[in-house]
């Protein structure tokens, strides 16, 4: 199943970690290069400093960053899917910390998951239900009520080392 859901940014599409079909599927919906790997959104910040090299002094950042923020972070073991088509690219996973009930409900019910924001490859992202390009169907749930307060995209950024300090890929 692919979901389509409000994050504390736009409009992410998303997909159980586990499910390499709706992984590609989201690839095709969206016209995404494969050289593009998804982000991956998880439970807390205890489930990055157990799968990733995380420190506490980093973890504590991260609690306290100010802004929505995606972090670069590498893996301790690999937990991403062997089949995928692009696995290779994971080097690095781009993480987010579930932090709305709604995020958290579908990790509750089916684990981590991939997710990209709900827009097509190199368009704008979307805040109303209405301009999404994809339609509920038997494959794909949207799980939106209300349309979102346009807000810049998240930071992303990754530490330096075992320091506090990032070096950002992107910042507003």
């Amino acid at each position: 199943m692919i979901y389509i859901l409000p994050t504390d940014t736009c409009f992410w599409i998303w997909c159980s970690i586990h499910n390499i079909d709706d992984y590609k599927k989201i690839y095709e919906l969206k016209k995404r290069p494969f050289e593009k790997p998804l982000s991956m959104m998880v439970e807390s910040y205890d489930f990055l400093q157990k799968h990733t090299f995380l420190s506490e002094a980093q973890k504590n950042f991260l609690k306290n960053y100010k802004r929505p923020f995606t972090i670069l972070l590498t893996p301790k073991n690999n937990f991403i899917n062997e089949n995928l088509p692009n696995k290779n690219l994971y080097k690095k996973i781009a993480f987010r910390v579930a932090n709305m009930e709604a995020q958290k409900n579908i990790i509750n019910q089916i684990g981590s998951f991939f997710l990209t924001s709900a827009n097509i490859w190199g368009e704008k992202e979307i805040y109303k239900k209405e301009e999404l390009p994809f339609q509920e169907s038997k494959n794909i749930k949207i799980f939106i009520e209300n349309d979102l307060e346009i807000v810049p995209p998240s930071d992303i950024f990754e530490f330096i080392a075992d320091t506090t300090k990032v070096v950002y890929i992107r910042k507003y």
